[in-house]
Order: structure tokens, then sequence, then C-alpha cells
């Protein structure tokens, strides 16, 4: 393989995004392994991921090598390995995740006031940035 090929691991289907997705639907961690193009079919379900700084732009940009076509794109907190959260990347979810879902949890006396600070100023900032800044991501999508 080439160094110009995607890079990636297939896993077992063990994550809880694969459950909004079909049997079959192919998982693909982009921060390991390369993966071969013929190892996806046509018309199935593929699940990209990542992990790393930028994995948004990664992730698109790996899906168009791979000629997946984008369904829906989530936001994954606090990591891959253990996922919390799984929010629709979309400004509805977004928002209502930092309006009515996140919060400063009970019992943290030295750190809840700069901890309600941050939360205020994520709930300020415009939606887009926490698909931009989240520390994992994943992507769904199938090849045409």
């Amino acid at each position: 393989m080439s160094s110009a090929e995607p890079v990636g691991r297939l896993r077992r289907p063990t994550s809880p995004w694969l459950q909004l997705c079909p049997p079959g639907t192919v998982e693909i961690d982009i921060r390991s392994t390369p993966v071969d193009e013929q190892q996806l079919s046509a018309d199935h379900p593929v699940v990209l991921m990542d992990q790393r700084p930028l994995c948004r732009r990664r992730l698109r940009q790996v899906a168009r090598e791979l000629g997946v076509v984008l369904e829906r794109e989530f936001v994954v907190l606090p990591t891959l390995d253990r996922p919390m959260v799984v929010i629709d990347d979309v400004e509805e979810a977004i928002r209502y995740f930092w309006t009515a879902v996140a919060t400063v949890p009970p019992g943290l006396a030295f750190t809840a006031l700069p901890a309600s600070a941050l939360l205020g100023v994520a709930r300020r900032t415009p939606w887009r940035w926490t698909g931009a800044f989240a520390p994992a991501r994943v992507v769904i999508g199938r090849r045409p």
C-alpha cells in the first residue's frame, strides 16, 4: 500500500453508534492501520471514527478518498473508548446538549467556579465549535 492510502482498523461491532446502523456495517478506526478500499462493499454502511485534533476535517477527507457519502456525523464525549454522550452534530442537538444536559457535577467545591465559567463559555460559542474541537468524532455513510 502506498502512503497516500487512508489508514484505519476494522473493529468488532460493539460501539453504541452501531445501534443506529443496520447489520453488516463496517466500523473503521482511522487512527491505526491502512484500510483497503476493497474491504468496503457498495451500498453497505460504513462508520469512520477518529479521536485526534482536527478529526472533523480528517474524517471527511478519508470518506472522500474511500468514496463514502456521509449521512450523519456525531460528536462523542469524552472518548471513543468510553463514550458517555453521542451527539448528532447538528445545531439543535448541540444547543440542547449545552443548555439542558451539560452541567457541573455536584460536590466539586474547588473546581465548581472554573467549571461553571467554562460551561457558560461553551453555551455562548457558535455551535459548530463543539464539533470542531470535540475530542472524538464518528461519521456514518455508505459507498454508492
